[in-house]
């Protein structure tokens, strides 16, 4: 589990630095919200997805809020449908109280490679060396 601090708690998810995932399909991670205060706070997630450049394409709120207990974590699979790929997904942790924004936790969402692009050096290479069982026996005979 990743984990980003803010004053009020930590945000953590069992992502790492790059997923490959394709456009269109449901992302499943497990996310956590640890209060490190000494008094119960609420906590919403924001979800960010920014092209590799940086640009937002969406940001929006998870749509419940959780209630942590001082000193407390709680933590909650997620499944989300992402229609991007080639681009970074953002979770930020929001303390309601303070209106306070922070404790950020970024993955790269990468398009896997085709299959096409899987098959295709492994094609290449054999046709290399079939072209050259080919026409050597052709050029030893002459």
């Amino acid at each position: 589990m990743r984990y980003a601090a803010m004053m009020a708690g930590k945000l953590g998810w069992n992502l790492v630095q790059r997923v490959s995932h394709r456009a269109g399909e449901i992302l499943q991670f497990t996310v956590s919200i640890e209060n490190t205060t000494e008094e119960e706070r609420e906590f919403q997630v924001w979800i960010g997805l920014f092209s590799l450049e940086g640009s937002v394409i969406t940001t929006f709120p998870l749509p419940d809020t959780f209630t942590v207990a001082a000193g407390a974590a709680t933590s909650f699979n997620l499944s989300v449908k992402i229609d991007y790929s080639n681009c970074v997904l953002q979770a930020s942790l929001y303390d309601v109280q303070t209106g306070e924004m922070g404790a950020a936790l970024q993955t790269i969402l990468e398009q896997p490679p085709s299959l096409i692009d899987q098959v295709s050096p492994p094609l290449m290479g054999m046709a290399v060396v079939g072209m050259m069982g080919a026409f050597i026996p052709k050029i030893l005979k002459d």
